[in-house]
């Protein structure tokens, strides 16, 4: 069975996928509503599964229309090699903006040119695993993965907390990381299908046996909009800069998941249960530092399902304050 590509996604739950899948109830469709890196969803594909990826992050989605959605399509040795080769028309739209803040002048030409070719990709599925790989690249080049300024003098060597990775040449990289995603293309004869949606616009319409919830953990800190901005801007806004802040560069849609915030997050996870009622068991992901608390959300979700099962168990992320952290998987059931 091919593998999933390294993740190095906020909230990623690789090393809880197994912990996930042993708990989720037998079924044959599931929806993963914040699909994220793309890991668990490509691992209910691996099981012969229906399904639905969906992630208001268009760099997400892509992470999910290459390997989930895609049962089929691989990039051939040529072109993959034309990706490499220089363009004669690109825009130099990184390099006049992000020399010297994200990356250096090598790194930002690279990606303008990578950003030309996958543009005369025709196919979706192909261009989909060039930029699934274009967006790992230019995460794995991020000291501490979120896109900040004024973190490039981290890859310097002289730096304490300098990693031999960020002198890795950025083609390979790249080629390392497309590789990968071609690689993991493989059919499981499920008509799977990803989404970039706001899932409390969709989730009403979707008819699957099992949805998989993982929305951003409330009070956590993480505004994935906010720390993935550039690969936003890379796989959906490229040359569409409205705003210059500082050194920060914003484009102009703004897109909101009603989940990041204490004040909001209730009443998100009451119209997100409200919606996806019809959904016959839910597989909920949260943690002991969250709001709503464990009972706020157990009693939110009774509301809904009163067949609940939580467990849960010590989990360590690979940054931060790992002290006491406890991973909780709530399986509701009507």
């Amino acid at each position: 069975m091919p593998q999933f590509p390294m993740t190095q996604y906020l909230g990623s739950k690789r090393r809880l996928v197994k912990w996930i899948l042993s708990y989720t109830p037998n079924c044959t469709s599931v929806l993963d509503a914040f699909s994220g890196s793309g890991v668990v969803a490509y691992a209910y594909k691996q099981q012969g599964k229906r399904v639905i990826a969906n992630d208001l992050l268009t760099s997400s989605y892509f992470f999910a229309k290459a390997t989930v959605e895609n049962n089929h399509v691989r990039l051939s040795d040529d072109e993959i090699e034309r990706l490499f080769t220089p363009h004669s028309y690109r825009q130099s739209y990184i390099e006049q903006h992000y020399v010297g803040v994200l990356y250096p002048a090598e790194e930002c030409r690279f990606l303008d040119n990578l950003y030309a070719n996958i543009s005369e990709l025709d196919d979706p599925y192909k261009r989909s695993i060039a930029l699934a790989a274009a967006v790992r690249t230019c995460v794995y080049k991020m000291p501490g993965g979120k896109f900040r300024p004024n973190l490039l003098p981290y890859r310097s060597p002289e730096h304490p907390y300098h990693k031999p990775k960020f002198q890795k040449p950025i083609e390979d990289v790249y080629r390392s990381f497309l590789l990968a995603y071609n690689a993991a293309v493989f059919n499981n004869r499920q008509a799977n299908l990803a989404l970039n949606a706001d899932t409390l616009d969709i989730v009403s319409t979707i008819q699957v046996d099992v949805a998989y919830f993982d929305p951003p953990y409330g009070g956590s800190d993480y505004d994935y909009l906010r720390d993935y901005f550039f690969v936003e801007l890379y796989s959906r806004h490229y040359g569409q800069m409205y705003e210059f802040s500082g050194e920060v560069k914003r484009y102009e849609e703004s897109r909101h998941s009603g989940f990041r915030l204490i004040s909001e997050v209730h009443s998100s996870f009451q119209t997100l249960f409200e919606r996806a009622a019809h959904i016959p068991c839910w597989v909920v992901s949260y943690n002991n530092r969250s709001r709503p608390s464990k009972r706020e959300l157990t009693d939110l979700i009774r509301i809904f399902k009163p067949d609940i099962t939580v467990v849960e168990q010590d989990y360590a992320y690979k940054s931060g304050n790992n002290d006491r952290l406890r991973e909780y998987l709530f399986v509701c059931r009507s």
